[in-house]
């Protein structure tokens, strides 16, 4: 086999590894009283991008699907963007996880739950690359969940 042959296999293996280095994962940050079991955020798919894009004006509507391992009576979501390890608080339109939330509280211990949210994303945020903290927290301010995700706001 010429070297010019071997050449085409190194380059195919190479051009199909391209994929997975701009993939992500929805980093568990420290869920305490629960477990997520899938998380979906519109216009973000984590095996085609390295982030997600975050448009300036626009909402991003989040689904988490979770289990508690224990009751709980008060949900209340919690989200930061962490930029250069400095959290700043993104204010939520409803930070009441039990109301409008498609959840009702109280939860029960193993059952299954689908938490959803809208996050505006403000034309007054700068354009930069970022890490969007969440977490879904009891009254006593113990994570149920937390996760994180790369975001970029474009």
């Amino acid at each position: 086999m010429s070297f010019s042959m071997m050449r085409y296999p190194v380059i195919l293996f190479t051009a199909a590894l391209i994929p997975f280095g701009t993939c992500f994962k929805f980093i568990d940050c420290g869920s305490q009283l629960g477990q997520f079991t899938n998380i979906a955020v519109t216009n973000c798919d984590p095996t085609t991008s390295a982030y997600c894009k975050l448009k300036r004006g626009t909402n991003v509507t989040l689904t988490v699907k979770f289990t508690p391992n224990q009751d709980i009576t008060e949900v209340k979501a919690v989200v930061h963007g962490i930029l250069g390890g400095v959290p700043i608080p993104f204010n939520l339109p409803n930070p009441d996880g039990c109301k409008e939330s498609g959840i009702q509280c109280p939860l029960v211990k193993n059952e299954n739950y689908s938490y959803i949210s809208e996050l505006p994303v403000l034309n007054v945020y700068p354009k930069v690359k970022l890490q969007v903290k969440w977490e879904l927290q009891t009254e006593e301010k113990e994570d149920i969940v937390c996760f994180e995700l790369p975001a970029k706001i474009v």
